[in-house]
């Protein structure tokens, strides 16, 4: 069937039906119900939809109509084969939104089929469907699949490069994107590599809150130097004479606690000799500065995160335990102390240091400050959690030094 121009002008293409062919247009493009409402109409407007489909005069303000019953007078007068050919013929093409998204989720699945090689020998499989079911890559990329190409591109080259330990980010950005600020915070390639590394590279990172530091180091990169991020250590046993070994030992012939850069650990790691061994780790420098006094050399490993581990206590005890090392770990008995065990038992084997309810009620009438934040399940003891809920009160690794420093002193150096 062709066309009537003509005929199509005076029953559709007039002022009055202006509002029902932007509405139809818009029903046509995004699917929906067969029927649409026209409120506040105008008698004009009510007039001209009752001549288009035939009806007679009817009172009120709100005009239902139906797609179907257009297309099918459109077509029974000999005006137009259908309603979607009449509004195009009148105004001009329909887009197909349907049609157009479906292309461009094609177009983005593509996009990640393309890497899904790349992704998966970095380990990064995961990453990949993260980015496209979060929408972080479509968001960073302000829904360009181009940009997103290239963002994604950048930070494989990135994560391709890893791990480079003791190389500062400023060089890493430089040698891969050209630009030296390229991982900067804020940077969209950053933001990519950043969530790769956090999550998903090597097991990614056991913190639930990690700095910036933390992050890189996880792949050996340097922020800034790495100088102040930094980790308390105390006869740590170390061998052959690499440079941050020849320190140590002499540290622990001395009877001296360290502290250990991010920085030495990265460019200048010790050559730990710990395999079979227990390394102790706690929360507070207090333990270790007590068992320097009381026990001198004949302490056993220890390690201070001095609070809440960061960037360099994370390197170290991955260090740590890829020299064999058998990790005790414990922190004060409160929330955040119960946080920072799920963290460490997380992405380590390590066992609990006299972090247990038995302990909890073996101290129970040992006064402490009042418990502050939310509450923290605990992976390796379910009773730990609701025994120190109950308790109210938090009890700190100081209040424990007895028992502390006799494990430290009973084991075989």
């Amino acid at each position: 069937m062709t066309l009537d121009p003509e005929r199509l002008r005076r029953l559709l293409g007039g002022r009055d039906t202006e509002r029902l062919r932007r509405r139809l247009r818009e029903r046509l493009s995004r699917g929906g119900a067969d029927t649409l409402t026209l409120t506040r109409s105008a008698p004009e407007e009510r007039a001209a939809v009752e001549r288009l489909l035939g009806r007679s005069p009817r009172s009120g303000s709100s005009l239902r109509v139906s797609l179907s019953e257009i297309d099918a007078t459109l077509a029974r007068a000999g005006i137009a084969p259908g309603l979607r050919e009449a509004l195009e013929a009148l105004d001009g093409p329909i887009r197909d939104r349907f049609a157009e998204q479906e292309a461009e989720a094609q177009r983005w699945q593509g996009l990640y089929d393309s890497v899904r090689d790349r992704s998966d020998r970095l380990g990064l499989a995961a990453w990949l469907d993260e980015l496209a079911a979060h929408g972080l890559l479509k968001r960073l990329a302000r829904g360009n699949p181009d940009a997103a190409a290239t963002l994604l591109e950048q930070s494989l080259a990135v994560l391709e490069r890893l791990p480079d330990p003791g190389l500062n980010r400023s060089t890493l950005a430089a040698r891969c994107l050209g630009d030296a600020h390229g991982l900067d915070p804020g940077q969209p390639v950053a933001a990519l590599v950043r969530r790769a590394l956090y999550r998903h590279w090597r097991g990614g990172i056991g913190d639930d809150r990690p700095d910036e530091r933390t992050i890189w180091a996880h792949a050996g990169i340097l922020v800034g130097g790495d100088i102040t991020s930094t980790v308390l250590v105390y006869q740590l046993p170390v061998q052959k004479d690499a440079p941050g070994s020849q320190m140590l030992r002499i540290q622990n012939q001395a009877g001296e606690p360290a502290y250990l850069t991010l920085r030495q650990l990265l460019r200048h790691p010790p050559q730990w000799d710990c395999q079979g061994r227990e390394i102790f780790v706690c929360e507070n420098p207090t333990v270790v500065a007590e068992a320097t006094e009381r026990l001198g050399t004949r302490c056993a490993p220890l390690v201070s995160t001095c609070g809440r581990p960061g960037a360099a206590v994370w390197q170290l005890l991955e260090q740590l335990r890829d020299a064999g090392a058998r990790l005790r770990y414990r922190a004060d008995f409160d929330w955040a102390g119960l946080s920072i065990m799920n963290s460490v038992l997380e992405r380590f084997e390590a066992r609990p240091w006299r972090m247990d309810t038995a302990t909890l009620h073996r101290h129970a009438q040992t006064p402490g400050p009042p418990l502050e934040g939310r509450g923290v399940p605990t992976t390796w003891d379910h009773g730990l959690g609701p025994a120190l809920a109950s308790r109210g009160t938090a009890l700190h690794e100081e209040q424990l030094l007895e028992d502390l420093l006799a494990d430290l002193a009973a084991r075989e150096q």
